[in-house]
């Protein structure tokens, strides 16, 4: 599929790259109103749908971008997106959402799922000391990932019994078996959509880039990963213009944990991933800073502020500005 879109006219990879963006655009709009659906059915709240079944589908196109890499025997592309992918998430995406609109997010629910974020990157970060992530690696990171998966799915299930027996209002079984049915249909194809609208952008922003003569892991942690991104990024803003703060910040955690668990950890199962001394002294400190940031900021108030937002951009200003100044 690479070789394909080199052959084709650098004005024919701009189209495709812009009708990549349109494509992913709708299809995340598909996305959010479906997974609020799904939320307000089953009485699962906001941030957990968040946090695992948008996560899981916004997240798609880096897995398939990373996997592919490995297989093709690209570790830069494979790592660079994946942690490229983690710091975009907070200091791109949720920094200027949050500069755009303060979210207004539950402390218990994104404590808990910043811890498995924390601990996701931490054990990436550790994993990856020696200057590899070998095979064993990654198996360690995906048995994170069932561990992540089968809590997510577990605290969702406490709640919905526990709004059950307070005697929350609930949806008639008919009318919540409508809704479910028709919103799963909607997310299938919102899915459909960003998967290959994340392929055309992708594959047509790396030809550009490329041909710009952009070393390959800067462009996996730059482009490549902001294109990747770019699902999460639609989602939480789509998110934030409705109303719902908590869906756009369980999206972006859920994907961290998921660019870790799942697109790191499969793609080092593939074979050993070599990781750079840029990766080790700037790019995972960057991700543990920023996730640090996140969970403090989503656990000490009752919203995250703009003030916040700010700084969250700014550091990963900073970051692009450490990365072209000494590693191009």
């Amino acid at each position: 599929m690479e070789q394909f879109f080199e052959t084709l006219p650098l004005w024919v990879n701009i189209l495709l790259f812009l009708a990549g963006f349109l494509i992913i655009t709708r299809g995340t709009d598909w996305f959010v109103g479906s997974a609020i659906t799904i939320a307000e059915a089953t009485g699962v709240p906001k941030i957990v749908i968040g946090a695992t079944i948008v996560s899981v589908a916004t997240t798609f196109p880096e897995f398939c971008v990373s996997f592919i890499a490995s297989l093709m025997n690209h570790p830069e592309t494979a790592v660079g997106n994946s942690i490229g992918s983690a710091v975009c998430n907070i200091g791109l995406i949720l920094g200027t959402s949050v500069l755009i609109r303060p979210m207004v997010v539950q402390k218990k629910p994104a404590l808990r799922q910043g811890a498995f974020m924390l601990a996701a990157g931490i054990s990436a970060t550790l994993l990856a000391f020696n200057g590899q992530l070998s095979q064993l690696n990654g198996l360690t990171l995906l048995v994170g990932l069932v561990c992540y998966i089968w809590y997510s799915l577990r605290n969702s299930g406490e709640k919905r019994d526990s709004a059950v027996n307070n005697g929350s209002k609930t949806i008639p079984e008919e009318r919540c078996s409508w809704q479910k049915s028709s919103a799963i249909q909607r997310f299938c194809i919102g899915g459909i959509s960003v998967g290959l609208g994340s392929v055309l952008l992708v594959q047509n922003a790396a030809v550009i880039a490329r041909w710009l003569g952009v070393p390959e892991l800067i462009i996996a942690l730059t482009l490549v990963s902001v294109g990747t991104s770019l699902p999460e990024y639609v989602t939480s803003l789509t998110a934030i213009a409705k109303g719902h703060g908590d869906l756009g910040v369980g999206n972006v955690i859920g994907a961290n944990v998921l660019d870790m668990f799942w697109v790191l950890g499969a793609s080092s199962l593939v074979r050993s991933l070599s990781i750079q001394r840029q990766t080790q002294v700037l790019d995972f400190p960057f991700m543990l800073l920023l996730m640090g940031l996140c969970v403090l900021f989503s656990t000490t108030g009752r919203k995250i502020y703009r003030w916040e937002g700010a700084i969250l951009f700014g550091f990963y200003c900073l970051y692009l500005l450490l990365m072209f100044r000494f590693f191009t």
